[in-house]
């Protein structure tokens, strides 16, 4: 709106009200008057005076107030959004007790690496024979959010696809017993070959792998902050916490007892191995209507796990934090009623 009619329409108002009005004028009456018959017509109201009869037009102050109005409510109305994006995990050292016939020890400061498949969103991996690009919504590890939003209240479900696996080459304080024999020391958690000789209580676990069908799914509660509005857009933050549990199925590989070259294996079926929570920032860069946008989230999370381990279990303490930056889109927005944005 220009300034001649903002200062019109003030000049207007100041006059009157220093005048023998009959009555003040009601501006949520005045504006609402249209919206109720659905007149395009400007809105208008003669009052009459002492010295004249007075009449008030409006000439864009009604949709001005209604527009700031529904600024400060928030943006109006419930909001369903849907969230995609690649995140970049960094997953933290846990003690592991493993129990089992074979293997039964506590490993300090087990370490985990991130299989984080990005090589799916090459081109070069999509021109290989019988190469699925659709691979690259599975493979990677994904997360896809859907919410909804009121007055800045959002309530989010999440589906998050970590892949990790035992760090290679990790040297740690072992304890307990491996193919009965007492362990309490240092060693390689999977010992490298070094000839046909073999030491009692040497550990052999050569893979131990949470990728298949690996999820977690969370629901949350975030708040949603403006920290810059403008004609083109908006920067938006909103901090996040969250409940869930993780799915998935374990691949352990062990090199059998006395041999070299051959392997047990315990592959787990698809269920659930852990519970937890986590909390995480989200920031915004939204298009004026807030249909399309980029993000930037960082998480981070803590799983209380258990999973089977050959014949027996493994448990362990799951930490993460995970950066994950994607694109969103707006599902659905029902706009509150003219009224509402009136009171």
């Amino acid at each position: 709106m220009n300034k001649p009619k903002w200062i019109s329409l003030i000049l207007t108002m100041f006059l009157f009200s220093v005048s023998e009005a009959s009555e003040p004028l009601d501006l949520n009456d005045f504006c609402m008057g249209q919206e109720k018959t659905h007149d395009q017509s400007p809105a208008m109201k003669l009052v009459p005076l002492p010295d004249g009869d007075l009449l008030f037009l409006d000439q864009g102050f009604c949709s001005a107030l209604r527009e700031s109005r529904k600024d400060e409510h928030g943006g109006s109305g419930w909001k369903v959004r849907f969230y995609a994006s690649h995140s970049f995990t960094r997953y933290f050292n846990s003690d592991m007790t493993f129990q089992s016939s074979r293997y039964n020890v506590e490993i300090k400061d087990y370490e985990w690496a991130e299989r984080g498949s990005r090589e799916f969103f090459t081109p070069r991996e999509w021109a290989k024979p019988a190469s699925n690009p659709l691979q690259m919504l599975d493979e990677p590890t994904n997360t896809f959010t859907v919410s909804l939003e009121k007055d800045g209240h959002e309530f989010y479900l999440s589906a998050f696809h970590p892949k990790f696996f035992q760090e290679p080459g990790q040297v740690k304080h072992m304890a307990g017993t491996i193919d009965g024999v007492a362990v309490d020391q240092v060693q390689a958690v999977s010992e490298p070959f070094h000839g046909y000789t073999f030491r009692p209580g040497e550990s052999k676990l050569v893979r131990n792998e949470f990728t298949y069908g690996q999820m977690i799914f969370e629901a949350g509660y975030g708040h949603r902050f403006t920290l810059i509005r403008s004609k083109i857009g908006s920067i938006t933050y909103i901090p996040q916490v969250g409940v869930g549990l993780m799915t998935g199925r374990n691949l352990s590989v062990m090199v059998k007892a006395g041999e070299w070259w051959e392997f047990d294996e315990s592959k787990t079926a698809l269920g659930v191995n852990g519970f937890g929570a986590s909390a995480g920032n989200r920031i915004e860069i939204n298009s004026r209507n807030e249909k399309f946008g980029v993000f930037y989230e960082n998480r981070v999370g803590y799983y209380k796990m258990q999973s089977k381990f050959f014949d027996g279990t493994q448990k362990f303490n799951l930490g993460f934090i995970g950066n994950s930056v994607g694109v969103k889109f707006m599902l659905y927005h029902k706009k509150r009623a003219p009224a509402h944005l009136m009171e």
